[in-house]
């Protein structure tokens, strides 16, 4: 039950650095603080280095595909962008909301 204990106030202490650096503007002592905790967890309350081998590479299975899915989740956003399309001005600004068939000025 100590273990516990020690375990859940190491996360307490880890989120109040966490909340301290997030405030300060540190995102590098951010991320050290969640990977800290992440161990914690895997460490202290499932205790993985004592399980059968079995259990690990489940384990570093799963935070492979965690990994795989992040980074196909972030994908969109990191790579969109605003691509200007070349010659686009020589057809005039688009007119929208008009009757089919009207074009500007006639």
């Amino acid at each position: 039950m100590a273990r516990i204990g020690i375990c859940w106030g190491m996360l307490v202490l880890l989120l109040a650095a966490e909340l301290a650096a997030a405030r300060a503007g540190f995102g590098a002592a951010v991320c050290v603080a969640a990977i800290l905790m992440v161990l914690v967890i895997v460490l202290g309350f499932m205790r993985i280095l004592r399980g059968p081998p079995l259990a690990i590479i489940f384990a570093l299975g799963g935070l492979f595909w965690l990994t795989i899915l992040l980074a196909l989740g972030s994908l969109d956003s990191f790579t969109r962008t605003v691509v200007p399309v070349a010659g686009a001005a020589a057809y005039g600004p688009v007119v929208r909301g008009g009757a089919a068939g009207q074009t500007k000025g006639g």
